[in-house]
């Protein structure tokens, strides 16, 4: 009996020792990516990448790392560079797919802090999405339609299930296809993205954008309840607000060429902050596009992370239950296990490392997204070498002004630039 109450201690010692590292260790990573990510913010765009670069990676927090890295270096125009650290962090998430049994057991005890990092579908998608745009950025259209294809079967919906798709990313998608002269891929994905934005039209023809002054009528099956109706036209109306007008653009009829921005802006929300405050899914920013002191048109808003990340956490909630369930009644029988086996009090000591230190909710994700991913597609002179981007509230004021240069490649008559704005928060 002295022995089995022996055993016991060290087995309860080991698990305190490795709670204690396991909290050090998740610590430590977290004070990197958070430097790093208030670095990243504040314009220290060398700092972040110094940071990630120098801080010792946990193993479970490989694949964050490597897109939080990519991330700064794309902000930098270290396109080749960022796109080695997406490329890279695929192939790690890719491994891991296979890998993922005995950290998955471990985690039922423990937390999920001790899985490896593998995002959220969404990130998943964006992963190939920005791969993409440093192709563009580089005028290399094949390996940019290689990311589409990836892009396409992240989204596929064996692979998505119940989460959001992903309307910027499909758009992109449909960009790589119509540089690489495949019209009919490039219409279907536009056509997936303008079913997917009520307050934006698409040509999938083109890929032009225009906008919608309202939101289309909701078509009703007749074995959907009216109450379902009504919860979901609420919801669209609560992520797509009614847009702003926009002005008739001055352009030229000998301005037969195309230019498409892809235009970042503002900061993805914290993971622990979605469903603990309501967001406003307006876009509070968006940019008039002028060539020659001509304005030519608007960025539209496809996609809104933290509009992706609650219908992620809403759909995890749902799946994560049972599994949460699962892990109380593990960790309780465990400490009543040790409790009845050797002294109540030890039993109550392991209950509090398992409850208390190690029943912590993993918050990990992608700090660096940015929050609204938009898009305009405008008509341009053969010979564009330069635009500019008029930043302006949702009162039409205008906050700044950024003329873009470089960065700025060409497929015959269709031009592509892409530009990362940290103004809106």
């Amino acid at each position: 009996m002295q022995v089995e109450r022996l055993r016991l201690a060290v087995l309860l010692a080991r698990c305190a020792l490795g709670a204690f590292l396991l909290l050090v260790s998740v610590g430590c990573a977290t004070q990197s990516l958070n430097r790093a990510r208030t670095d990243f913010y504040s314009g220290r765009l060398d700092d972040a990448e110094a940071t990630l670069d120098r801080d010792r990676i946990p193993q479970r927090d490989e694949v964050l790392f490597l897109m939080e890295r990519g991330t700064v270096r794309q902000m930098q125009g270290e396109y080749a560079a960022s796109s080695r650290d997406f490329i890279a962090a695929h192939d790690r998430l890719v491994e891991l797919e296979t890998r993922s049994i005995s950290r998955g057991a471990g985690s039922l005890i423990v937390n999920d802090n001790i899985r490896h990092f593998v995002g959220a579908p969404f990130e998943r998608t964006l992963l190939h999405t920005l791969t993409a745009q440093n192709h563009f950025a580089l005028g290399d259209w094949d390996n940019a339609a290689v990311e589409a294809r990836r892009i396409l079967r992240s989204l596929d919906h064996e692979s998505r299930l119940d989460f959001p798709d992903e309307p910027f990313s499909r758009y992109v998608a449909g960009l790589a296809f119509q540089f690489l002269d495949d019209p009919s891929n490039a219409a279907l994905q536009f056509r997936f993205a303008n079913d997917l934005v009520p307050h934006v039209r698409i040509n999938p023809d083109s890929g032009r954008l225009r906008q919608e002054k309202t939101p289309p009528p909701k078509e009703k099956s007749e074995d959907t309840e009216e109450s379902d109706d009504v919860e979901e036209e609420s919801r669209i109306e609560r992520i797509w607000p009614e847009p702003l007008p926009d002005r008739e653009p001055d352009i030229p009829e000998t301005w037969t060429d195309e230019l498409v921005v892809l235009l970042h802006l503002g900061r993805a929300p914290r993971r622990q902050s979605v469903g603990r405050s309501p967001f406003s899914y307006r876009s509070p920013t968006y940019a008039e596009i002028y060539v020659e002191g001509r304005y030519v048109g608007r960025t539209y808003t496809l996609s809104d992370t933290a509009y992706l990340r609650a219908e992620t956490e809403r759909v995890r909630a749902l799946r994560e239950a049972a599994r949460a369930v699962t892990r109380i009644v593990a960790k309780e029988a465990a400490s009543e296990a040790v409790g009845r086996n050797t002294e109540p009090w030890v039993g109550d000591l392991m209950r509090f490392i398992l409850f208390g230190l190690l029943e912590q909710p993993d918050e990990r994700h992608w700090g660096t997204l940015p929050r609204w991913l938009q898009v305009g597609r405008v008509a341009v002179p053969p010979s564009l070498s330069e635009y500019t981007l008029v930043f302006k509230d949702s009162r039409g004021r205008e906050q700044r002004r950024v003329d873009v240069k470089e960065s700025i490649q060409r497929r015959r008559n269709l031009a592509i630039s892409s530009h990362r704005e940290l103004l809106a928060r």
